[in-house]
């Protein structure tokens, strides 16, 4: 046996063990599935410090990696009641971990052209690298016309495809970052009600009170950024939304 076929055979072992022993566990583990620059460190920064939560990772790569979700990763994480925040679309791998492990799944939008907005100062101030497109380092010094529409050429449809795999999976709760920043508790108080617990308020409060702004990432805060998009490139996102007419992309801030 090579040794691949031993890890392979190793994997499974394992798989059969961790099920046996945490099948009667009644755990509260959140796939919170998120649109780039939506608020998701803030979500789930406050979920991961509610008391008995914490904040984990399912995925081995990051930076310009897909953000997949690993079954031997989750696996290993089955003791605890965790939230996992991850770039990741609904797809036949997504469905099978979900449904293998019992993951409730949260999915956090925001306004598209608000993002467009949002990914123009990160690239600039950040990083370039993103699981939605290839951006380099000359990409951030475009003028503010052109990195826009490098932008919604090259990003936009990833978020397009992240939005329609997500209205084929009937259990997700839909969130959007208008409804999170107009009123946090209320927002993690729902998300952690859908994946079973019952926390009262004043502990979900603390939760969110209890943050490090500069961990939690939520920067400017609010709604409208993309108000200031260039009217052709409104038109490029309206089309690309226009290939899916029985898709309703209004949580997104897109109306027809």
């Amino acid at each position: 046996m090579t040794g691949l076929g031993r890890q392979i055979l190793r994997s499974q072992i394992d798989f059969i063990a961790y099920q046996a022993l945490f099948r009667h566990l009644k755990r509260h583990q959140i796939l919170l599935a998120c649109m780039p620059k939506s608020g998701s460190t803030f979500l789930s920064n406050a979920i991961g410090r509610v008391p008995g939560f914490r904040k984990t990772s399912l995925v081995r790569h990051f930076g310009r990696t897909e953000q997949e979700i690993d079954p031997n990763l989750t696996l290993r994480k089955q003791r605890h009641n965790f939230v996992a925040q991850h770039h990741v679309k609904y797809n036949d791998n997504t469905a099978d971990v979900m449904r293998t492990f019992s993951l409730t799944p949260v999915v956090l939008v925001r306004n598209i052209f608000d993002c467009v907005a949002s990914i123009r100062d990160h690239l600039r101030h950040e990083s370039v690298y993103s699981p939605t497109a290839f951006f380099t380092e000359d990409h951030k010094y475009l003028p503010d016309p052109e990195l826009e529409t490098l932008i919604v050429a090259l990003a936009v449809p990833w978020y397009i495809h992240f939005f329609a795999s997500w209205t084929e999976c009937p259990e997700a709760l839909w969130v959007t970052y208008e409804e999170m920043v107009g009123d946090k508790a209320s927002t993690v108080e729902r998300i952690l009600r859908h994946s079973g617990s019952n926390l009262d308020r004043k502990t979900i409060a603390k939760s969110i009170q209890g943050g490090d702004p500069a961990a939690d990432r939520l920067n400017v805060g609010g709604s409208g950024r993309g108000k200031s998009l260039m009217a052709e490139n409104v038109e490029t996102i309206d089309r690309y939304a226009n290939f899916y007419p029985d898709i309703d992309f209004s949580r997104i801030g897109i109306t027809r």
